[in-house]
């Protein structure tokens, strides 16, 4: 019997295996790291890796902060039956001097995070967990005025290169100037450069933006101060097409609309957009909004409201199985709307530190 073995089939084998597998592999002989690290394979295994998890659905990975240990710590959890009882920790190798980055987002196995908290030099660092490859982007262009920003990540839907935008608003008397400046960052130039479309007179809240990537775009939570709602605000998703570089905006549900921008936060639901209120004006409560058709303002659904979430807690995304997951207490717990209950998972944190998506592990290089 030959032991040869048909590239195409041992390449079909490999893009079948774990990540963990491969990285061991690579050892193995010049050949086969060529071929691992090889453009063409990371794409197949990619796409294997995204086929795999429409049918078994993706591992979530939890960022946590501990507070007396200074630490900030990278989990990654199966969702299944045993949440929060078997994980592995991913090492973390980056670590400021006081708290912890923030996560932009997450896709393909890639995470951009952000060191951007009362700095005028925020390190910006595009890292691959599974490889443990990163690279920290140059600096963007500064102003002479205070000013604070906001980031966005995603990718290009037909070249596939991510980018980071940068939202920079400066101050003016105590008021965020508008419109913004606007610019982004390519995987291809490796460069920052500005965009030529006009940027909307919007404001997103500061220091507690949360973004989702999805159909191609980049959203975010912005507002506008409105005089006809007697100083109050009105809230609406503002996007960014990562290939048209350019905004749009989507009206939320009425009930969000005027909500204390504060309060709601946008995530991904399955493939679409939802976005969660955590302390209702009207009722203190939390609610989750899902757009059932993207773009499409009428087809906003109510998933769930509820005002069993009075303590202090922050609303962070969903399980496969439907439940809720929030930090409640400084733990990570999961929340099932159906019998109104609510369970801890044991993994414990600050409050506000918490960060979970789906995450999916890749070969995709930075």
């Amino acid at each position: 019997m030959s032991d040869y073995v048909p590239d195409e089939l041992l390449i079909d084998i490999l893009a079948r295996l774990p990540i963990a597998s491969l990285l061991r592999f690579k050892s193995v002989c010049k050949s086969w790291y060529s071929l691992i690290t090889s453009p063409g394979f990371v794409t197949k295994h990619l796409s294997q890796s995204v086929t795999n998890t429409k049918r078994n659905g993706s591992k979530l990975l939890v960022r946590l902060y501990d507070i007396n240990g200074n630490t900030e710590r990278y989990l990654l959890l199966n969702d299944d039956e045993k949440f929060g009882d078997e994980y592995s920790e991913m090492n973390f190798p980056f670590k400021l001097a006081v708290g912890y980055f923030r996560v932009v987002g997450s896709f393909n196995g890639l995470l951009c995070v952000a060191d951007d908290f009362l700095t005028d030099k925020p390190q910006i660092i595009i890292w691959n967990p599974s490889t443990r490859k990163s690279v920290t982007l140059p600096m963007a262009s500064k102003t002479k005025r205070p000013h604070m920003c906001v980031y966005g990540f995603g990718s290009h839907s037909a070249t596939h290169e991510y980018g980071v935008i940068r939202i920079q608003y400066e101050m003016e008397e105590f008021e965020l100037k508008l419109p913004p400046k606007v610019e982004i960052y390519t995987q291809g130039t490796r460069l920052w450069r500005g965009i030529s479309s006009a940027a909307p007179s919007y404001r997103i809240f500061n220091y507690m933006w949360s973004q989702a990537f999805v159909d191609g775009a980049v959203h975010w939570v912005a507002y506008e101060p409105c005089a006809w709602l007697g100083g109050g605000v009105r809230n609406l998703i503002l996007s960014f097409n990562m290939a048209s570089e350019s905004f749009s905006e989507f009206k939320l549900p009425p009930t969000l609309a005027d909500q204390p921008p504060p309060s709601l936060s946008i995530k991904i639901f399955g493939q679409s957009l939802a976005v969660l209120c955590s302390g209702q004006r009207d009722s203190g409560g939390c609610c989750i909004w899902v757009m059932k058709e993207y773009g499409v303002a009428e087809s906003w659904t109510k998933l769930f409201s509820s005002n069993l979430l009075g303590m202090p807690n922050k609303t962070l995304g969903f399980r496969k199985n439907g439940e809720v997951l929030l930090a409640s207490d400084n733990s990570l717990a999961s929340y099932a709307p159906g019998t109104n209950t609510l369970a801890t998972t044991g993994i414990k944190g600050s409050l506000r530190a918490f960060y979970v998506d789906p995450f999916m592990q890749t070969l995709v290089s930075v």
